[in-house]
């Protein structure tokens, strides 16, 4: 196993990034079939084919987590330059 662990400042109020993480859980669930569940108003639990972790929110940043599973271990850095990547990308407009 593999772990990724993510910590991204937040550039908005929690309000607001709650859309944009709600927003981005939808979208991996549509093109990468990872499942989520909120736990609360600012925790995620995420599982899909080979990777399974969570998202946390409060004031400061937005935390990620993830078990990646042996087959997913070698696409660990190309995971984490896309989620730093969308993030940047839908905080944007926010910042």
């Amino acid at each position: 196993m593999s772990t990724i662990n993510i910590a991204y400042p937040m550039p908005c109020s929690l309000a607001q990034s709650r859309e944009v993480i709600d927003e981005l859980l939808n979208d991996l669930e549509e093109k990468y079939q990872i499942h989520h569940n909120s736990i609360g108003d600012n925790h995620y639990q995420l599982k899909g084919s080979g990777i399974k972790g969570e998202i946390q929110l409060d004031h400061q940043e937005l935390k990620i987590s993830a078990q990646l599973n042996f087959m997913m271990m070698a696409f660990k850095p190309i995971i984490e330059k896309e989620i730093h990547r969308q993030l940047d990308k839908s905080f944007a407009h926010l910042s």
